[in-house]
């Protein structure tokens, strides 16, 4: 690897991420593609990209993520494409050379922190107010279709890193980016599809990538207020039976306000408001039925609620019946108002990760679980075996048979190995 050539790159349309600070080593380029011409940096090369095939912002920025562009092919070995939230804290070639194994794969992917399954990231996409159902359910059938196992493995796509010149790698590649199009822009859900058509041998990386010694991930620019929100009700386990409506949010001088009808009867509600780092809601109430516990994402302080880099969440358990009319009444605060904003935005991110730290260390305990319940299982069948076997040569200890075959088992000649078989076979 030591000649290689290692280019480092993101892509930035219209104004939905800021170029993130980036550390700067030898040997190494990093280039930003961006449609936005107001867009400078001193630690990134700008170059300025056009929507040819007016694809729109999002699967523009996915295309380029995905396909890389003709520079990268021409002056580059290997790239890493970082996402527009991605800091990279340090050496790109200490990473490679340590983690991706370069000399036997041709991609390396970051483990999903949360998730290993396409289905159950599908629904998380729904949840997370990511995508609507009805452009989901078209792949998820697909991929039922064609029998795609649950639990493939599911990849955080915030940093990519490959040899993209490689042939299978750009077959891979250009079938993900066709399948984004056909069917849905969430990228994560269609690659482990495309890594198993096309056979892609990739590296797993077993590190948060959200916190790690190389790179950190930051929230989304938030542009917009909290205008509505998506409401599931029961478990939702599956696409299939995810139910969920979207409700517009009612403000006025007394607080905010949503009102919904209760579609299937069930005993859980959950509302998502989406991303809001640092915003604090209060106050919460619900009429038109009994809730039986409250619970909220974030960090509690007091009657406060502060929401982090994650889903603002607030899960309600009780029973609820179809038609059932639900008002829930509630105040959405700014930090600012209350506390240093610059402190509030410190603190929540470092919650954060802390708690993504903790959720990857059980998750990988579960793992590890699992893994020693299956070996368990298969110990204890492996002994019913054995004890069945035992069992046969109890009973062949006993028999007037065994005298006869003993002296048998002795010799190794051609004839004696013919009639112990006769013999046992006979008997």
């Amino acid at each position: 690897m030591h000649n290689e050539r290692i280019c480092v790159y993101t892509c930035i349309t219209g104004e939905y991420d800021e170029l993130q600070p980036v550390y700067q080593e030898d040997g190494v380029d990093y280039i930003c593609f961006t449609n936005n011409k107001k867009l400078r940096s001193s630690q990134w090369r700008i170059m300025y990209i056009e929507d040819n095939d007016q694809l729109g912002n999002v699967l523009l920025a996915r295309k380029v993520k995905i396909l890389g562009h003709p520079i990268l092919d021409k002056q580059y070995d290997i790239s890493i494409w970082v996402d527009g939230t991605v800091q990279v804290r340090s050496a790109v070639k200490e990473f490679i050379e340590l983690y991706c194994e370069m000399d036997r794969y041709n991609i390396a992917c970051f483990k999903h922190s949360v998730r290993d399954c396409v289905y159950d990231e599908a629904v998380a996409c729904i949840i997370g107010r990511k995508e609507n159902k009805e452009k989901i359910v078209p792949l998820i059938e697909k991929l039922n279709k064609e029998k795609f196992p649950e639990h493939y493995g599911l990849i955080e796509s915030g940093v990519l890193i490959r040899r993209h010149n490689n042939s299978l790698v750009r077959y891979t590649m250009k079938m993900w980016l066709e399948m984004l199009i056909q069917y849905v822009t969430r990228d994560q859900l269609s690659l482990p599809y495309c890594i198993k058509e096309k056979g892609l041998n990739v590296k797993w990386i077993e590190m948060n990538i959200y916190d790690n010694s190389y790179f950190c991930v930051k929230s989304h620019r938030k542009t917009k207020d909290i205008k509505d929100c998506r409401i599931v009700f029961g478990e939702g386990k599956s696409v299939f039976s995810c139910v969920y409506i979207d409700c517009e949010l009612e403000i006025s001088e007394n607080g905010c306000k949503i009102i919904f009808s209760v579609p299937i009867d069930c005993e859980n509600i959950l509302i998502n408001w989406g991303t809001h780092l640092g915003k604090i809601l209060c106050d919460f109430n619900m009429s038109g039925a009994e809730a039986a516990e409250v619970t909220y994402s974030g960090v509690g302080i007091l009657q406060y609620h502060i929401f982090d880099n994650e889903d603002m969440v607030i899960r309600i358990s009780g029973k609820f019946y179809s038609g059932q009319n639900i008002e829930c009444s509630f105040n959405f605060e700014q930090a600012e108002g209350l506390v240093d904003q610059e402190y509030i935005d410190a603190f929540v991110n470092r919650y954060y990760y802390d708690k993504r730290f903790l959720n990857n260390m059980i998750n990988n305990m579960q793992q590890q679980l699992e893994r020693m319940n299956q070996k368990t299982i298969k110990m204890e069948e492996e002994c019913k075996l054995i004890k069945k076997e035992l069992e046969l040569y109890r009973e062949l200890g006993v028999s007037p048979l065994f005298n006869k075959i003993r002296p048998l088992c002795e010799h190794q000649d051609l004839l004696t190995k013919i009639l112990r078989k006769i013999i046992l076979k006979r008997y």
